[in-house]
């Protein structure tokens, strides 16, 4: 039977998978990821960029968007990382429809190096995060390289809101390791 909710999906991913504590907060964390990672390993964190452009919004992020696909989007792949050493923690890609943005929030999210949570911060912008779904991966090799260790993997996907409308998506997978780098 699928679980109705992400919640019930993170309880049954723990259970098959004997996640901790920390890893169920990350999954169905809905505040910054910058600010929580931060907290967990006692350092500060930095965004490198891996590559942005705008690019057409695919089928699968415009569904969660809520726009037409082949909008013109912002398409942006990082690495949040620890930065007294560089160690990645997170890498995420994140679709953002250009129609959306103000554009003193659009200059600041085309700089690159800054994480979405301190850009919205810096303008005020309230809003919320719906995490939309929550997975468990055991092998990938892009990411093993990307985050300079073996897998599994978490994953989660959700959307920031403001003003009723999914502003971001957002998906982030970081290391089953994660909860030792402290």
């Amino acid at each position: 039977m699928e679980p109705h909710n992400t919640e019930e999906k993170i309880w049954l991913l723990s259970r098959r998978y004997g996640l901790s504590p920390l890893h169920r907060i990350l999954l169905g964390h809905d505040g910054s990821m910058t600010a929580l990672l931060e907290l967990i390993v006692c350092h500060e964190v930095a965004l490198t960029t891996i590559r942005q452009s705008v690019v057409p919004c695919p089928e699968e992020a415009a569904e969660l968007l809520d726009v037409d696909a082949g909008e013109a989007t912002n398409e942006r792949d990082i690495l949040i990382v620890r930065k007294n050493d560089r160690r990645p923690l997170i890498y995420a890609r994140s679709y953002t429809p250009l129609s959306r943005l103000k554009p003193e929030f659009k200059t600041d999210l085309m700089r690159a190096d800054i994480p979405i949570g301190r850009i919205m911060q810096k303008y005020r912008i309230e809003a919320r995060r719906e995490i939309l779904d929550v997975g468990y991966l055991e092998q990938d090799r892009q990411l093993e390289t990307l985050l300079g260790c073996t897998a599994p993997f978490l994953w989660r996907v959700y959307n920031i809101i403001t003003e009723g409308k999914a502003l971001i998506t957002v998906k982030e997978f970081f290391p089953r390791a994660i909860v030792t780098y402290t």
